[in-house]
C-alpha cells in the first residue's frame, strides 16, 4: 500500500494555524497549546513549521505564554484587523 505524503510549504502551516485560532476564538489571554493539532504528523516539529511559528510571532500576530510547563499560542488583538483581512482572504480560496 502506498503512503501519500502532503506536502505544504511555510505558507500553507501559517494559513492553518491563523484559521484554526481564529475559529477557536482565540484571542489575548484565550491561549492553547494545541496549535499544532490537526497538521499532518511528519510537519509537526518539521522545519517549516517552526519556521512559520517564528514568522508569525515575529510579526506580532502570535502571542506566546509559558503554561503547565508548554507554550501557548493566542492571537494578538493589537493585529486583529491585520488577522482578520488575512483570514478573510484564506477563507475566501477556500469557497
Amino acid at each position: 500500500m502506498e503512503k501519500i505524503v502532503f506536502i505544504m510549504d511555510k505558507e500553507e502551516i501559517k494559513k492553518r494555524i491563523i484559521r484554526k485560532l481564529v475559529r477557536w476564538k482565540k484571542w489575548g489571554g484565550a491561549h492553547t497549546e494545541n496549535i499544532l493539532k490537526g497538521l499532518p504528523s511528519h510537519l509537526i516539529g518539521s522545519k517549516s513549521t517552526k519556521q512559520a511559528l517564528k514568522e508569525l510571532i515575529k510579526d506580532q500576530w502570535l502571542v506566546t505564554a509559558m503554561k503547565t510547563g508548554e507554550i501557548h499560542y493566542s492571537l494578538n488583538p493589537r493585529k486583529m484587523s491585520e488577522i482578520l483581512q488575512f483570514y478573510k482572504k484564506i477563507a475566501k480560496r477556500e469557497e
